[in-house]
Order: structure tokens, then sequence, then C-alpha cells
């Protein structure tokens, strides 16, 4: 599996994508399209929740069958939008 590759193309694609307010969808989504390498969809697991402010940080795990994603979202519930924050490919 070509981890560098699918980071730098997620990368890109979150940055040119418009995630609607579920950026955690989106991440689902783009990943379908590295199922050859990464493998079928397990599962997502919550990691942790804890408040910045106004704002949620939240951290996530989907699992597939050749990697796991974890991703740190930023949640703004008065603007109903999500921010990816950081991510990373074991």
């Amino acid at each position: 599996m070509n981890t560098r590759k699918i980071k730098l193309a997620l990368t890109a694609r979150l940055i040119n994508q418009n995630t609607d307010g579920n950026a955690l969808n989106a991440v689902k989504d783009l990943m379908t399209s590295f199922a050859d390498e990464a493998g079928h969809f397990l599962g997502l697991n919550s990691i942790s929740n804890s408040k910045m402010g106004n704002a949620v940080r939240e951290r996530y795990a989907l699992n597939y069958e050749n990697c796991t994603l974890n991703v740190d979202l930023v949640s703004h519930p008065q603007v109903n939008r999500q921010t990816i924050q950081h991510f990373q490919l074991r």
C-alpha cells in the first residue's frame, strides 16, 4: 500500500472539495477511491471529544482492511461546520 500517495490525494481532494458541514463523510467517500489499496471500510470509532471554547474537537478512527485513518475534526455547531485539523494514515 502506498500511504504517501493516499495522503497526498486525500489532502488535495479535501482542499478542493466542499464538505457541506460533514467532513467525516467526505473523508469516507474519498477513501472509497482507494479501496484496492486500503481495503473495504470496516467501521468508525470515536476516540475522543473535547470542548475548545465554542467549538468541539473530535477524534475518529476509520478502520479499513489494510489500514486505519485517524481524523481530528473541529466542529463549530453554531454554523454547522466541520474542519479537518489533522489526519494520520497507519
